[in-house]
């Protein structure tokens, strides 16, 4: 018996390096943001529209091409003209050089280039409003986890604080077994509890390295690394009235401002279907030289050179009716765009309503039970002191243990609930950066 009371001393939480500093939420998710691999690709996304938004992009400036030409050629000619002489040539060389610079600039193109600027414009919003989606995301998996760290880390320590007092137990059960004042059924079931209590221990300690390993995926660390955390406690912060979390919905919710997006581009590809009804104009001007050597002909150099200028016009008169078609969708397009954005702000709406009344009963609850865990704790004190009087047997011990034990356990889970509503409230108002950040 003395081996197992030594052992309980052994048995030891999750060995933390005292090497390691203990790391802040903010420095967490400052890694995260730094490393995360999904960021980093949606940030490379946003460069591309970002790159995408230019003049050039959308038909407005004009093209210029330089070409040129050489080309020699050996033919077998035989040439009969009408006085009935006759020319041959055999293998007779024909060259011909041509070089032009030609630039075009269509001027007008059914107003086309300013819907399509608007469309590359609100495409890079887009891409932005993606990045920081995301970003928001990955900062409210970070807060979540670490507070989930937290609270492991809190049950962790009960554990081993209800390990330690079954070990107390266990002793006085073994000394009272060893004097012949104890019974053999008392010592058994306070070793059975004793067990349980670190089989219990083992299998938290295991929960908390598989959390490290998620959270260090996300950091994008190394999957072992050892993770230690400057909190042992979960600070809930104060929660905005239900009228401004609303107000807050509407001016900055990620999502809701990604729909207006989408309203904004569906409504560009309509005007880009329209712009097809309306002729094309473009100007063009340039420069040509072409020279030409043949053996066999009437000449033997022929040489153009000179500048070009115009203006071409073309109107597409019927095409099977593929504009209209176009047009037709893109307004049907444009409409269900609309519904969905309604859908989404009545969505996002009814969760904010939803996790503001789950915050108000949380705070009831946490209240109750916080007043549960200063009477068990009153209550355990005073079943100690029986327990080395003998006053109590050891199974009613263990049901005062286990009961503040539970009690402190359901404090801490809802604390951890509500940690949850109020992130996920700062992430629906829009607020998940500058309140965790």
């Amino acid at each position: 018996m003395k081996q197992i009371l030594n052992k309980s001393i052994a048995i030891v939480i999750i060995g933390f390096s005292l090497s390691a500093s203990a790391q802040t939420m903010q420095e967490l998710v400052n890694v995260a943001l730094a490393n995360n691999y999904q960021i980093r690709v949606l940030k490379n996304e946003a460069q591309i529209a970002s790159n995408n938004n230019s003049l050039g992009n959308t038909g407005a400036l004009p093209s210029v091409d330089l070409n040129g030409a050489y080309t020699t050629s050996f033919n077998n000619t035989r040439q009969e003209f009408a006085d009935g002489s006759v020319r041959e040539g055999n293998n007779a060389k024909n060259t011909n050089i041509n070089l032009s610079v030609l630039a075009n600039w269509t001027i007008f193109n059914g107003f086309s280039v300013y819907a399509k600027k608007s469309q590359l414009n609100y495409l890079e919003e887009l891409g932005q409003l993606n990045s920081k989606f995301y970003i928001e995301q990955t900062v409210s998996d970070i807060v979540m986890a670490y507070h989930q760290l937290v609270y492991e880390k809190q049950l962790l320590k009960n554990y081993q604080q209800s390990l330690n007092i079954s070990a107390i137990r266990l002793n006085i059960e073994r000394k009272r077994k060893e004097i012949g004042s104890g019974k053999a059924m008392d010592f058994g079931q306070a070793l059975v509890d004793y067990q349980t209590d670190s089989i219990r221990l083992l299998a938290q300690q295991n929960t908390i390295q598989s959390l490290e390993i998620e959270m260090n995926r996300i950091l994008a660390n190394p999957l072992e690394k050892e993770l230690i955390i400057n909190e042992d406690t979960i600070v809930l912060l104060p929660i905005s009235s239900k009228e401004e979390l609303i107000q807050k919905v509407d001016a900055s919710n990620n999502q809701l401002e990604q729909e207006r997006l989408q309203e904004l581009i569906a409504e560009t590809e309509l005007r880009l279907a329209k712009a097809s009804r309306y002729p094309k104009i473009d100007l063009f001007a340039g420069y040509q030289y072409s020279k030409t050597f043949s053996e066999v002909g009437f000449f033997l150099s022929n040489q153009n050179y000179g500048p070009t200028v115009g203006v071409s016009v073309s109107f597409n008169l019927f095409n099977g009716g593929a504009n209209n078609r176009e047009i037709k969708n893109s307004k049907i397009h444009s409409e269900n765009v609309q519904l969905n954005k309604q859908q989404v702000n009545q969505n996002i709406n009814a969760d904010v309503l939803k996790f503001y009344n789950e915050h108000l009963s949380m705070n009831k609850r946490i209240a109750l039970a916080k007043s549960n865990v200063e009477n068990m704790q009153k209550v355990y004190v005073a079943a100690e002191e029986q327990l080395k009087k003998g006053a109590i047997n050891g199974y009613d011990f263990r049901l005062t243990q286990l009961s503040l034990l539970n009690s402190e356990i359901t404090l801490m889970q809802l604390q951890l609930a509500s940690k949850a509503i109020e992130l996920n409230l700062n992430r629906l108002s829009g607020t998940v950066l500058s309140t965790y950040m």
